[in-house]
């Protein structure tokens, strides 16, 4: 019906039908928020418990059974003790086997004052392994009995209660630099190493290749002149510019891939937020939060093999206050074995392979990390082993020529006075059919 003007009769639809009104609903923002609120809060939640289950899966595929129970339990108010361990499969000439701990690091944490301390073990360090006879290399414990019986090894030898262990594998960790996008840090010198690779000098981001060429590193006359000395510095200087690299990520899509990569290449007892916590802690080494130092002694030759033998009385001191307040002495000297000691050495070189030019070649190598006036002939008798004599006192010279020896891994070490005084040298290397370099 419409109205019209004056008295005219509003118009009527006889069908029924009328006109739609219209009108203009008012939008309840309140409501809109509240649910948009509640589905946010839902949707976080689901990607929270998402995230959390799998890390929980990644961190399981981290764990090794059994390993837990060699370790001890953290005293309250005790400093937190870690075991490092880097190993490596042996992928340099002169290194294949099996799996051996080339890197072992005590890492202790005081829980008050935030002190870190490292103390690194050299791998060769002469001690004895739980179940075996004698004495061995600490690092043939890991090649015996996996990360159990290092942690067991360690904890004999130092006498320190160890609360947890982290292992990395060298080739794997490499997949962790390059995660992480690189890792800075500044190399003095650079590293040419014709075994492990080279390495710049000045400040560089090392990637995954570089840095594995630094910590295997040890036939580099002048970037490491005390071989596997200077080696282990180099390993522990590496890990902690690592470390605390890692323990500095914010990108979500780098974290997850370093959680992706880490849980294929790392084992240990620690949750990924444990490891952050150990990695910042690694940061600043030099300042008074964080002290490094390697377990004193020297190389000697003992019962035919070639150990580093630590000097007890001086471990002890370091042990001491490394156990009650996460502190070491940081001043470790000139490296026993550093150039000047090896030209101090006199060396003869006999071909005992019956393989042309190898002496002169071997002797050549020698020269480059260090040792001077290297005398070279033939042996009289073919050797299928490596052999290096020493004279009745010269044990430890017999160690330091065997360190630079790459092409073999365990040549045969025996005391001749005769052989050395027939060639008036403090040590004869005869080399063998086993040498595989250089």
């Amino acid at each position: 019906m419409r109205r019209h003007a004056g008295n005219e009769e509003p118009e009527l639809y006889l069908d029924g039908d009328q006109p739609t009104i219209y009108r203009k609903r008012k939008i309840r923002w309140t409501s809109v928020l509240k649910w948009g609120a509640l589905a946010l809060a839902i949707i976080l939640t689901a990607t929270f418990i998402l995230g959390y289950i799998w890390l929980k899966t990644k961190e399981s595929e981290m764990r090794v059974p059994g390993v837990e129970e060699a370790l001890d339990p953290k005293q309250k108010g005790q400093p937190n003790t870690t075991l490092v361990m880097g190993v490596d499969s042996g992928s340099v000439a002169g290194e294949e086997g099996q799996s051996r701990a080339d890197i072992i690091m005590l890492v202790s944490v005081d829980p008050d004052t935030k002190k870190a301390a490292v103390i690194s073990i050299p791998r060769d360090t002469r001690c004895k392994i739980p179940g075996q006879s004698g004495y061995s290399k600490m690092n043939a414990a890991y090649a015996l009995g996996g990360p159990e019986l290092m942690i067991k090894t360690v904890k004999d030898f130092t006498g320190l209660d160890i609360n947890h262990f982290v292992v990395i594998d060298f080739e794997g960790f490499k997949h962790i630099v390059d995660a992480v996008g690189g890792v800075p840090m500044h190399m003095e010198v650079a590293i040419h190493d014709k075994y492990a690779g080279d390495v710049p000098a000045g400040d560089v981001v090392l990637n995954g290749e570089q840095a594995l060429s630094l910590v295997r590193a040890r036939h580099d006359i002048n970037a490491v002149p005390a071989g596997d000395l200077d080696r282990v510095k180099n390993q522990r200087m590496f890990l902690q510019a690592m470390l605390s690299t890692v323990s500095r990520q914010r990108n979500p899509f780098k974290v997850k891939n370093l959680v992706d990569v880490a849980s294929r290449n790392v084992k240990t007892d620690l949750t990924f937020m444990e490891m952050l916590s150990l990695g910042r802690r690694l940061q600043g080494a030099g300042d008074d939060g964080l002290q490094m130092v390697t377990a004193p002694g020297d190389a000697r030759v003992m019962g035919g093999a070639w150990y580093y033998v630590v000097d007890t009385d001086r471990f002890q001191e370091l042990l001491t206050t490394f156990e009650a307040e996460s502190e070491v002495a940081v001043d470790e000297g000139e490296p026993s074995t550093g150039k000047s000691e090896k030209a101090k050495i006199t060396v003869a070189v006999l071909n005992g392979a019956g393989k042309t030019g190898l002496a002169a070649s071997v002797a050549g190598e020698l020269e480059k990390a260090g040792f001077t006036g290297v005398k070279t002939g033939n042996s009289g008798s073919r050797y299928t082993r490596t052999t290096i004599y020493y004279a009745d006192d010269d044990s430890s010279k017999a160690g330091v020529v065997a360190a630079d020896l790459a092409g073999v891994k365990e040549p045969l070490l025996e005391e001749s006075s005769g052989i050395t005084l027939e060639y008036v040298v403090d040590v004869v290397v005869v080399l063998g059919s086993d040498y595989r370099g250089p």
